[in-house]
C-alpha cells in the first residue's frame, strides 16, 4: 500500500485538498460515524494498519519509559519489553494507560493519514471523501475541537478491522500464546477475548474438571472405564481432592494458559485450525525466541513511503532487534557506571583527612567540595583576624581554637557534629522566644487598657447575634412557606371560581380583585389567564 503524507493530495468531491487540511476536523469525527460511514461504503480494513500506526506511535514514549525504569526490576518494565510484539489490544491499553493528549492527537492524525492512503488504494469515490469530511466539518462546528475518548474510540471502530487467515488481535496462536501469558493481566486477556465474542466463564464447570482429570489418567495408563465412572460421579470438591492427592495439576479456577486456550479455541477467528499445544513450553518463550520466528508472521499489507513495494522481512527483524540492542546496551552502560564510581567513594570513606579544627565530615555527593571548604576555612581564619585585631596579637595554641560547624548546604557540612546539634537548638530557641514575645504584644492581660466592653454588653452583643440568626433561619424560612402555601390556594381558589358560581364566594373575589395590578384585579388576571389556556 502507498503511504501517502500529510503534504499528499487527495481528490475530495471536485477538487484536490492536502491530507493536512483535511485532518484539521477528520481527527475530532466520533467513532460511530466513522463506524457508519464505512459501512455505508462497504469497507472494512486491515488490523495491521491500526497496529502499525500503535505501535509507531507509542515506540519512542516506550523506550523513554524504559529508560527511566531500567535499574527497577518491575512488572512494567518486564511487560513493556514485549512491546514489539504487543497484540492490537494491547497496543491499545497501553495508549490509554499513558493517558496523554498529545499522544492521542499524534496517533489519531497518523492513523487517518494511513485510513486516506487505504481509502485511496481502494478507489473510494471522491463523492464519498467528500462525504465523511462534511461530515467532520459539521461536528466540528456543533462541538467544537474536541478529541474522542481513546478510552472507547478503538473500540467502537473494531467491527471494521479483520485479521489475517488464522490471526486473532492481529497475531498468529503461536506467538499470540507466549506474548499474552508473558506481558498481560488476567483482566485484559478476558477484554480481549470479549471483543472477539468470546465469554471466558470464571470456572470451570463439573464436566470440564471431570475431563481434565481423565485425560490426565489417559496420559499416565491409570486409566479404567470403572474409574472414570467414579470420578464423573464425585463433587467437585472430592474431585479437586482426588486431583491433589494424584498430583494432577486441576482446579476450577481457570489459569492464565487456559484462559488464552479458551479465546483460541471459541473465536471465530482461530476455532476452525484451532489445536491444543503439544507442551507446555509453548507459554515460557521470551521475546527473542519469538522473534525468531517473525518471518511466519509476515503481515498481509506493508507500508511504504510514497511509492509501492515490497518490503524484505529481514528488514523488519533488523527494526526490532535494534531497539532492543539499543535498551539493552544502555543497561549495561549504567551498571558499569555505578560499580566503577563505588571504589572511588569509598576510598574517600575510609580515610578521611582530619584537621586540626575538628574532624572534617563527607556526605555523598556528586560534587567535589574539598576545594571549595580548604578556601573558606581560610577565610574564616582571615575574617576573625580582621574582626578581632587585639586578639590576634595573643598567640593561641592550636588546640585551644574551636571552629564552629558552618553549613555549606542542605547535604554537607564541615566541623563537629555536637556544634551542628548546638546552632539548631539555638535556633529553635530563638524562634521560641520571638513568638512568645508577639503573642505578649497582642494580649491584654496585665496591662491597663479600658478598651474593651463590660461582660453585659457583651452579653447583649451575643444575644442580638442569636436573634439574628434565629430570624434569618426561621422566620424567613416561616414566610418563605406560608407564601408557597397562599399562591397554592390562590392557585385552587381561581380553578373554583372559574368553574362554578357560589354566591358566598364573591366577598372573597372582590377582596382579591380590589388588588390592582395594571388597572385590573388580581384575580381577574388570573382568571383571563385560565380562559386563554382552557379556552
Amino acid at each position: 500500500m502507498a503511504r501517502l503524507t500529510r503534504e499528499s493530495m487527495v481528490v475530495v468531491g471536485n477538487k484536490e485538498l492536502k491530507i493536512d487540511d483535511i485532518l484539521k476536523t477528520l481527527i475530532y469525527l466520533p467513532a460511530n460515524q466513522v463506524k457508519q460511514f464505512f459501512f455505508e461504503i462497504g469497507l472494512t480494513i486491515p488490523r495491521e494498519l491500526r497496529m502499525f500506526v500503535l505501535r509507531e506511535v507509542l515506540r519512542e514514549k516506550v523506550i523513554e519509559t524504559r529508560k527511566s525504569r531500567l535499574t527497577l526490576a518491575d512488572e512494567l518494565n518486564y511487560r513493556l519489553s514485549w512491546f514489539t510484539e504487543f497484540s492490537e489490544t494491547q497496543l491499545e491499553n497501553l495508549l490509554i494507560f499513558f493517558d496523554d493528549p498529545m499522544l492521542d492527537k499524534n496517533f489519531l492524525e497518523e492513523f487517518w493519514t494511513d485510513l486516506l492512503s487505504y481509502m485511496v488504494e481502494k478507489k473510494v469515490l471522491p463523492k464519498d471523501m467528500k462525504k465523511i469530511i462534511d461530515a467532520s466539518m459539521a461536528h466540528v462546528k456543533a462541538v467544537g475541537l474536541e478529541l474522542p475518548s481513546m478510552k472507547t474510540y478503538n473500540r467502537e471502530l473494531s467491527p471494521l478491522f479483520y485479521d489475517s487467515l488464522g490471526r486473532i488481535d492481529g497475531l498468529p496462536p503461536q506467538k499470540f500464546r507466549p506474548v499474552l501469558y508473558k506481558s498481560s493481566t488476567l483482566n485484559e486477556i478476558r477484554d480481549l477475548g470479549s471483543k472477539y465474542g468470546v465469554d471466558v466463564p470464571r470456572r470451570l464447570k463439573k464436566t470440564e474438571l471431570a475431563d481434565i482429570i481423565v485425560r490426565e489418567l489417559k496420559d499416565r495408563g491409570q486409566h479404567t472405564e470403572e474409574l472414570e465412572n467414579q470420578i464423573r460421579a464425585m463433587s467437585v470438591i472430592v474431585m479437586q481432592r482426588f486431583a491433589i492427592d494424584h498430583d494432577i495439576k486441576a482446579s476450577t479456577e481457570l489459569k492464565k494458559e487456559e484462559i488464552i486456550e479458551y479465546i483460541l479455541a471459541n473465536a471465530k477467528e482461530t476455532k476452525e485450525a484451532y489445536f491444543v499445544p503439544d507442551s507446555p513450553q509453548v507459554y515460557e518463550k521470551e521475546v527473542d525466541e519469538v522473534q525468531r520466528h517473525v518471518e511466519e508472521q509476515k503481515p498481509s499489507i506493508v507500508i511504504v513511503e510514497e511509492k509501492v513495494e515490497e518490503e524484505p522481512v529481514t528488514d523488519e527483524v533488523s527494526t526490532e532487534e535494534i531497539i532492543e540492542e539499543v535498551v539493552t546496551e544502555e543497561v549495561v552502560e549504567e551498571i558499569e557506571t555505578v560499580i566503577e564510581e563505588e571504589p572511588v567513594f569509598n576510598e574517600v570513606k575510609e580515610e578521611p583527612k582530619k584537621s586540626p579544627q575538628g574532624p572534617v565530615q563527607y556526605v555523598p555527593s556528586n560534587v567535589d567540595l574539598s576545594g571549595l571548604i580548604s578556601e573558606i576555612k581560610a577565610l574564616r581564619v582571615a575574617v576573625e583576624e580582621a574582626v578581632k585585631p587585639e586578639e590576634s596579637a595573643v598567640s593561641v595554641p592550636k588546640k585551644q581554637v574551636k571552629v564552629e560547624a558552618v553549613v555549606l548546604n542542605t547535604a554537607e557540612f564541615y566541623g563537629d557534629p555536637r556544634s551542628l546539634k548546638k546552632i539548631i537548638k539555638g535556633d529553635e530557641a530563638t524562634e521560641r522566644e520571638k513568638f512568645i514575645e508577639e503573642k505578649k504584644a497582642q494580649s491584654t492581660i496585665g496591662t491597663d487598657k479600658e478598651d474593651l466592653p463590660p461582660a453585659e454588653i457583651r452579653f447583649f452583643k451575643k444575644l442580638g447575634k442569636g436573634l439574628w440568626r434565629f430570624f434569618t433561619k426561621v422566620i424567613l424560612k416561616l414566610a418563605i412557606i406560608v407564601f408557597v402555601v397562599a399562591v397554592i390556594l390562590f392557585a385552587l381558589y381561581g380553578l373554583l371560581e372559574y368553574f362554578t358560581d357560589l354566591a358566598f364566594l364573591q366577598g372573597i373575589s372582590n377582596f382579591l380583585n380590589s388588588i390592582q395590578i395594571a388597572g385590573k384585579g388580581l384575580l381577574q388576571h388570573y382568571l383571563d389567564l385560565l380562559t386563554s389556556l382552557l379556552g
